[in-house]
Formats: structure tokens, sequence, C-alpha cells
């Protein structure tokens, strides 16, 4: 019985090592920025793709910190009302298309705010800069409309 048993312990044993022997030099995958679609396009904000290179002083980044904390205490959220309405349009036997206008109107009426809002905080950003670091924030502008994009370049007009 005790050769039976360190007989299978050995046998157990040789095998976890050679897989662990395979396994070290055994090619990796690829890793996600191997990907060829990741090739495609820069990942990210586009506003973090402008900044991208950017040398930024100590005094600028905490400028542009205080800027950006300013820019969230005037972001105003989706209600709590605003989110069960649009869940029980959802759920609701019959959809109720004057309900779902009214919620698209004041959901539209936020969007409007937080792009206005989003464009005030990027033009403070943007004057903070010195004029070589405004070249290269245009200069990633350049680069970054160059990339292909899958979304049509102007939006549907709306009648």
């Amino acid at each position: 019985m005790r050769k039976v048993t360190s007989l299978l312990l050995a046998s157990s044993l040789l095998m976890g090592s050679a897989s662990m022997v395979y396994a070290e030099t055994a090619p990796l995958s690829a890793t996600p920025t191997e990907h060829p679609h990741m090739k495609k396009r820069p990942h990210g904000a586009p506003e973090m793709m402008l900044m991208k290179g950017i040398v930024l002083t100590d005094a600028q980044k905490q400028h542009i910190h205080s800027i950006l904390d300013q820019g969230r205490k005037n972001l105003t959220p989706p209600s709590k009302a605003d989110r069960q309405a649009a869940f029980n349009l959802i759920t609701a036997e019959k959809f109720d298309a004057a309900k779902a206008q009214t919620l698209v109107d004041s959901h539209a009426a936020l969007d409007k705010q937080r792009m206005l809002n989003r464009l005030e905080t990027d033009n403070k950003i943007y004057n903070l800069l010195t004029a070589d670091q405004k070249k290269q924030y245009q200069a990633n502008y350049e680069k970054m409309k160059s990339f292909k994009r899958s979304a049509p370049e102007a939006a549907p007009q709306q009648n």
C-alpha cells in the first residue's frame, strides 16, 4: 500500500512540475495594447487626449484641479424622480409617448447645461496654458481628428 501511495505522490509531483516548466516556456497571449483593434484610436476622454504630452507646472496643476472641482459642483445629476419615471415608462404595459417626451425634454435640458459647463471648464483650462502648451494642445487636436471614427462626423439634424 505504501508503494502505491508513494508512486501516486511521485507521479503527481512529476506531472505538476512538468506542467510548470511548460507554462513558463509557453508564449504569453496578446496583451490588450497589442490587440489589433486597440491601435485604431486612442482610449480615454477626448479632453484627456488633448492634454497628452503637455507638461504642466505645479501651479497649473493646482489651478486645473480647482477649476475641475468647481465644474463638478455645477453638475446636476438626474433626479430620483426622473429615474423612477424612466423605469416606469420602460416597465409599463403600454408606452405613454407624452410622458416619454416630457422626460426626454427634461433630460435634454440637463444635457445642455452639462455641455455648457464642460465647455466653460475646458475653456478655463485652455486659457491657463502657455503659448507653447497651447500649440501642443492644438497639435493633439489635429492628431485626434485624424483617427477614424465609427460614428458619423455630423450629428443628424432634428426638425
